[in-house]
This record gives C-alpha cells, sequence and structure tokens, in this order.
C-alpha cells in the first residue's frame, strides 16, 4: 500500500512540475517580454535586460518623466526555398515602460548590447541641498 502511494505522489509532483514549467514559459511568451532587471548602485541605476537575437538597430530605448521605455522586435525568417522541420524560435515584439523610482540624468545614460544582453546605466540626478540665501539691508 504505501508503495502505491509513493508512486502517486512521485507522479503527481512530477506533473505538477512539468505542468508549471510549461504555464510559466506560455505566461512569458503571452506578456512578450523577457527578463529584465533595475539595480541601484548608488549614483546610478543599472537596468539589464535579456534580448536574445536582437540588434541594435531593432531596439529603441528612451527615458521620460522618470520611466524607462524598451521596444524591441526580433524577426526569424527561413530561406523560401528549404524545408523547416523544426522551427521553436519565434519572432517577438516586446514593449515595456518601467517606472524609475529616482531622477535620473537621461542625457549621460549609457547602453550597450553585448551577447544578447542589454546594459543601461542611468546616472541620478543629485538631491539638491538646501541654499543660504544671504540677506541684504
Amino acid at each position: 500500500m504505501f508503495t502505491l502511494w509513493s508512486d502517486i505522489d512521485r507522479l503527481f509532483n512530477r506533473s505538477l512540475s512539468d505542468w508549471m514549467l510549461n504555464s510559466r514559459a506560455d505566461d512569458e511568451a503571452f506578456r512578450g517580454f523577457h527578463r529584465m532587471n533595475l539595480i541601484d548602485s548608488g549614483d546610478a541605476l543599472k537596468f539589464i535586460a535579456e534580448l536574445p537575437g536582437v540588434a541594435d538597430k531593432d531596439m529603441n530605448l528612451s527615458v521620460h518623466q522618470d520611466t524607462l521605455t524598451l521596444s524591441a522586435k526580433r524577426n526569424i525568417s527561413h530561406e523560401k526555398d528549404n524545408t523547416v522541420y523544426l522551427s521553436e524560435r519565434e519572432n517577438y515584439d516586446v514593449q515595456r515602460s518601467i517606472a524609475l523610482p529616482v531622477h535620473v540624468d537621461a542625457a549621460k545614460a549609457k547602453a550597450t548590447l553585448k551577447n544578447g544582453l542589454l546594459t543601461v546605466i542611468l546616472p541620478k540626478v543629485p538631491e539638491s541641498k538646501p541654499q543660504q540665501i544671504a540677506i541684504h539691508c
């Protein structure tokens, strides 16, 4: 009897984990975006996005009113005269707007794309400090 329940538990756990993995993959494809991080490194924000197969010419990156907006497109094409037996790589469009937690100096931002990893450094705007104003009589 114990073996039967162990086998049932194992089957249930395997089915559940397979379902969770597949639903996550389907969910990511449905949402149309990939893994991204936004990190505070002290004097700047560092934004990192996984964008495999996207060329820099197919990306647009902007900052407006403390919102970082990224759009990117990947097109996979097959040669016309070839027979395709397996095609799991897909075209996709990415469109994300991320509210930045602090003011940044967009004019000093730097972005690099290397090995499908987009890295954007967004220097913070220094906080304004109180200024003493001299009073003249």
